[in-house]
């Protein structure tokens, strides 16, 4: 509520005289402060202020050193029991080629390492037929049905890893050759192109051309550019100043160490006018073993396929749980924490579960890896599952 103008009263100019006439008193002199409240007082003002510091930097702290509500590590040296700390997962991306008529001609899937010290490229064919475990899908077929959000599910379970990147790149031809200019001419098959040139290669299939044609020649024109990104004198020009989506990957890739390969497939003639393209005879097992050399850590190709786990040194030796982690992914987990054991000198390897909810999933894990299984009920832990690390993990 507002306080009245002088409009609102009910004062009377004759009570305005009547009251300017009036003498007035003069406020008696206030007594001297008493020594308490002179000296003692601001001293225990002082002394609160600092324990209301100190107070609220310890809560700080508790609170940084917590994840929803649980203590993810106190512990600040990785050297010492019961550090803690998250994983990072190898960074992942797929970007889906489309042509004018938003057709899908291809598929590049890239991982790169984590210090951006290069990584691992695969280009799909637009005609690669993809035997899931629920459907058998073919990509260009898939992305005009459903899109580019089911053409990186279908990906990403056909190599066993999801993409960190929040969502995949479709990279229209236009698209392409903005990027591609940036690093203009390029040097690609015994000439000198422009990047509008070379987009236009990309899509581009010859009449009556099978289309391993056209997806070796976009294998081409990923090592011409990335070429031409490597020999610039400015990385950033280059490839555009942002540290997500495609960007960060042509830096890495373009002044790294980067491995480029075509999926190992041949034509299926199934009686229609192009063929389709499925793994070759002994290449049934490629997808998994490409996902596990190009993506170390990888996240789950679908949310709760894998359980997540927390992987700890009990043995007082590092390497040991670096070793011991690409069997831990293959035997299907996602690591989200790393760390160490409360104590070192485990002598035996084992799964943990912390809730009777993960059991099934727990002995799965342990099963694969060839390890015991216990119960450790503590519904606080930030993983499902951990997987100690102990003396044994050598013969294992």
């Amino acid at each position: 509520m507002t306080a009245p103008t002088p409009a609102d009263t009910d004062v009377r100019p004759a009570d305005e005289a009547v009251a300017a006439s009036l003498p007035r008193r003069r406020r008696p002199p206030a007594p001297p402060a008493h020594p308490f409240f002179r000296f003692v007082f601001p001293l225990l003002v002082a002394l609160a202020g600092v324990f209301v510091f100190f107070l609220w930097r310890d809560g700080a702290k508790a609170v940084l050193d917590t994840t929803d509500g649980d203590d993810v590590s106190a512990v600040d040296d990785p050297a010492e029991p019961g550090f803690l700390a998250f994983a990072q997962p190898t960074p992942t991306l797929m970007v889906a080629h489309v042509d004018d008529t938003d057709t899908l001609v291809g598929v590049t899937v890239l991982a790169r390492t984590s210090l951006d010290a290069g990584g691992n490229l695969v280009v799909l064919s637009a005609d690669m037929l993809l035997d899931l475990a629920d459907d058998v899908v073919i990509l260009h077929e898939l992305y005009a049905a459903e899109g580019v959000d089911a053409v990186e599910s279908a990906v990403a379970e056909f190599f066993g890893f999801g993409f960190t990147e929040r969502e995949p790149m479709v990279m229209e031809t236009e698209r392409l050759a903005a990027f591609l200019e940036l690093v203009e001419p390029l040097a690609f098959s015994l000439g000198r192109f422009g990047g509008d040139e070379l987009a236009e290669i990309y899509a581009w299939r010859n009449p009556g051309e099978l289309d391993d044609g056209r997806f070796t020649r976009q294998l081409a024109v990923w090592e011409a550019w990335l070429t031409a990104i490597g020999d610039t004198d400015d990385l950033i020009a280059a490839t555009l100043p942002f540290d997500e989506g495609l960007p960060p990957y042509l830096r890495a890739f373009a002044t790294g160490t980067a491995e480029l390969d075509l999926a190992p497939v041949v034509p299926i003639d199934f009686g229609v006018a192009d063929p389709f393209y499925f793994l070759a005879e002994g290449s049934e097992t490629w997808p998994v073993e490409k996902g596990r050399e190009m993506v170390p850590v990888p996240v789950g190709y679908a949310p709760g396929v894998w359980p997540t786990v927390q992987l700890l040194d009990g043995t007082g030796d590092p390497t040991a749980r670096s070793r011991f982690l690409p069997k831990v992914v293959a035997a299907g987990a996602e690591i989200t924490f790393i760390g160490n054991a409360s104590a070192f000198e485990v002598a035996e390897t084992f799964v943990a579960y912390h809730s009777v909810d993960d059991a099934s999933r727990a002995q799965s894990l342990a099963d694969a890896l060839g390890v015991p299984v216990v119960f450790d009920e503590d519904l606080d832990q930030p993983a499902e599952l951990t997987v100690t690390v102990g003396l044994d993990s050598a013969d294992l």
